[in-house]
């Protein structure tokens, strides 16, 4: 990547999330909502979650580790969002296995991909798929057995969730067999 193309990468990724930004205050005007007293303070913590990841671009492949902060911020302040919005705090029973070992291996895929280190992508896929199999077992425990929130979560989302972790196996499963 040139010197010249950073500078420009970096505004680009500004300019979206200033729209995407002045898209949400905008709407919260017309509908007479707030939405930074409402919902959107998370926004708080994902901006300096994105802003890992513009000093990324920036930097070049050496800055690739600034990934793995990018990438837990991001995630604290998206779950954040989403438990502002459905006030569901009680999800932080297993949410947290989100950001721990989940995101560290998010981070570690985007660093190894951004560097251009394959160990580092292996390595972050086993950690997402650890923290992924801990947040089903958690959601399992805590929302289909005990039942923690009732409602929604219970009878939809955690049944709709089983079958995204069930693909993302067998579309990994598919791709090692590609490989070899």
């Amino acid at each position: 990547m040139s010197a010249n193309n950073s500078p420009a990468r970096g505004g680009l990724i500004t300019g979206i999330l200033l729209v995407g930004l002045g898209a949400l205050f905008l709407l919260g005007q017309i509908f007479g909502f707030s939405l930074w007293a409402g919902f959107l303070w998370p926004l708080g913590i994902i901006v300096p979650g994105v802003l890992f990841f513009v000093g990324m671009v920036l930097g070049g492949k050496s800055a690739g580790p600034l990934a793995i902060p990018g990438s837990i911020v991001t995630t604290v302040g998206l779950l954040l969002l989403y438990q502002s919005i459905t006030n569901h705090w009680e999800s932080w029973a297993y949410v947290w296995t989100l950001v721990f070992p989940t995101a560290v291996g998010v981070g570690l895929v985007v660093n190894g991909m951004w560097s251009g280190m394959p160990s580092l992508r292996e390595s972050g896929m086993r950690w997402i798929t650890a923290g992924l199999v801990l947040f089903v077992v958690g959601g399992i425990f805590f929302e289909l057995l005990l039942n923690i929130s009732g409602g929604f979560i219970s009878d939809v989302v955690w049944p709709a969730l089983l079958i995204l972790l069930g693909l993302f196996l067998l579309l990994r499963r598919s791709q090692r067999e590609e490989q070899e």
